[in-house]
């Protein structure tokens, strides 16, 4: 069986109704700050991004387990021919 129930939420359909206006004007005044904040944002990543690549490109990360001397240096022999150790 359906019922249909009305809510008794009048205060907060006025209360919304009464802080619209008031939202849509802190909006509008907050928008040029906004915008400026995006842009700084937008610029400052691609400067970053820049940065980002110019220092990938200058350090080379790769994983090579061929090169990871797990066996330790091996020791230099002297001039003479006798072993260091």
């Amino acid at each position: 069986m359906l019922t249909y129930r009305e809510d008794s939420t009048t205060g907060k359909k006025a209360l919304a109704l009464l802080l619209g206006p008031v939202v849509g004007f802190l909006y509008v005044i907050f928008l040029p700050f906004i915008s400026v904040a995006a842009i700084i944002v937008m610029i400052g990543g691609k400067a970053l991004g820049k940065v980002w690549n110019l220092a990938r490109s200058l350090a080379y990360f790769e994983w090579r387990p061929s090169e990871a001397y797990l066996a330790g240096k091996k020791k230099k022999e002297k001039a003479n021919g006798k072993d260091s150790s």
